[in-house]
């Protein structure tokens, strides 16, 4: 029914097998080891890593090829079983406690165009038009997988993977890609800069928009009903900052390694 549906967790630990969770652990060390000290009277920061890192993960975790850059519509293509993927980071909201509250995600751009229906976008909305508005950006999403099919012989499956930053913690989900099920998409709710999409993901896992001023098609997720269906790989973490002020620190190989052992020692578990 949907052209999202997310995959399931055992799934998830099929591909994620126990190599792969080996180098997914030793890049998360890394990331952590980057990370900027906070000032002793500065709040912790949530972990920040760039999206090309977090395709690297899983260009070395899958043992995968790379493939395109840039706007390409996927990042990684498995060969011999003919599936590429498409990886995404996501900011997940914690509350007061911690942990995932119910809100919804950072948003990850599905589809943007500047030209051709791009430009006419302030017009179609003036005008109301969204029955335009959605067949146009579900164009645009359509001819993404096509391209991905046309381009790499033996495609099979186009996959979502998504990693939500939630503090410390990394928490893995995925979607299958039904590219027949646009047909099932329709105009939902409206506003002045904003066309919702029903029936493209499960609104219970997350939603699709088409923004206007960013010109795009727009997904973000809920991930506290990812995590409460079982739907998400879980790597936690014990990690906490190092508040300290560098300034008044001697920077010398001890204190180097020091901060490597520090990180060495964290504890990440799989769950």
């Amino acid at each position: 029914m949907y052209v999202l549906t997310p995959i399931p967790k055992d799934e998830l630990l099929k591909l994620l097998d126990p190599k792969a969770q080996e180098v997914i652990r030793y890049f998360i060390k890394k990331s952590l080891f980057s990370q900027p000290e906070p000032l002793p009277e500065q709040l912790a920061r949530a972990v920040q890593v760039p999206k090309e890192h977090i395709e690297q993960w899983f260009v070395q975790a899958l043992d995968v090829k790379p493939i395109g850059s840039g706007s390409y519509p996927v990042d990684i293509y498995n060969e011999e079983e003919g599936w590429a993927a498409d990886i995404k980071m996501l900011n997940a909201k914690l509350d007061d406690n911690g942990e995932l509250n119910n809100s919804e995600s950072g948003e990850a751009s599905l589809g943007q165009k500047f030209e051709g229906a791009g430009l006419d976008l302030d017009n179609l909305f003036s005008s109301k038009q969204y029955e335009a508005i959605k067949n146009a950006w579900l164009d645009i999403f359509g001819e993404k997988i096509a391209q991905v099919e046309r381009e790499q012989k033996g495609i099979k499956d186009i996959i979502y993977l998504f990693i939500l930053r939630a503090g410390f913690n990394f928490y893995l989900v995925g979607c299958s890609v039904e590219i027949a099920n646009l047909d099932n998409v329709e105009v939902g709710n409206t506003t002045n800069m904003s066309v919702f999409l029903n029936n493209f993901i499960d609104i219970r896992y997350g939603k699709a928009k088409i923004y206007k001023a960013k010109k795009r098609l727009e997904l973000r997720l809920r991930p506290r009903n990812w995590v409460d269906d079982n739907l998400a790989v879980l790597f936690e973490t014990d990690f906490q900052h190092n508040h300290i002020r560098l300034y008044n620190e001697t920077l010398n190989e001890e204190f180097f390694r020091e901060q490597l052992d520090r990180i060495n020692s964290v504890k990440i578990n799989i769950i």
